[in-house]
């Protein structure tokens, strides 16, 4: 593991656990095993740290998206999977992203609203084709809600016992959630089942 990914290491921890506020650059590089100064050899600053941390969830979930697919279906299918299996897969660097975006300084904050609108505009897509006649607006609550329940096991207390097939749960949960975009005829269907 390099010197910088020690760091991230670290940081992805402590930030998880006590909050950005919470942790000092000394604490960082004490768990990563190194003194404070070496820190600055790889980041200018704190923020930096949290703005990389962020860049590599994005890496990540741009990556697991990879090119948009021509079935509407398949592509929020792709979408759903790759955010649920993220979640579970990277908790700690979850709860951060949920907790600590308006905690970036303005410096990063641009780059990384670039991306995620990258990400986001991905999700309205794949709604907007899927339950066509709404709003940017309310198509982009409704990816914030979804991810919300998507991430929301990341917020279960230390040692409370997982479910076995969480993925298949919250990936069920965000499908049915999205279904409310189909509006009365959702509401039909569930009557009619």
């Amino acid at each position: 593991m390099s010197r910088e990914d020690q760091i991230l290491s670290a940081a992805t921890r402590l930030f998880s656990e006590r909050s950005f506020d919470g942790v000092g650059v000394d604490a960082i590089a004490a768990a990563a095993g190194i003194t404070g100064s070496a820190v600055y050899r790889h980041f200018s600053s704190k923020d930096e740290v949290l703005a990389a941390l962020f860049d590599r969830l994005l890496d990540a979930l741009l990556i697991r998206i990879g090119e948009p697919i021509d079935s509407p279906e398949e592509e929020l299918e792709r979408l759903i999977a790759a955010h649920v299996e993220f979640s579970i897969g990277n908790p700690e660097l979850t709860t951060i992203w949920n907790r600590e975006q308006a905690t970036l300084s303005q410096v990063y904050r641009a780059n990384i609203m670039r991306r995620q609108r990258m990400y986001i505009d991905r999700w309205i897509a794949a709604l907007d084709a899927n339950f066509p006649g709404h709003a940017r607006e309310e198509l982009a609550a409704a990816v914030r809600a979804v991810h919300g329940l998507i991430s929301s096991d990341t917020s279960r207390r230390e040692g409370a016992k997982r479910p076995s097939d969480i993925a298949g749960m919250l990936h069920h949960m965000a499908r049915a959630a999205l279904t409310a975009l189909a509006g009365d005829r959702a509401v039909d269907a569930v009557k009619g089942a």
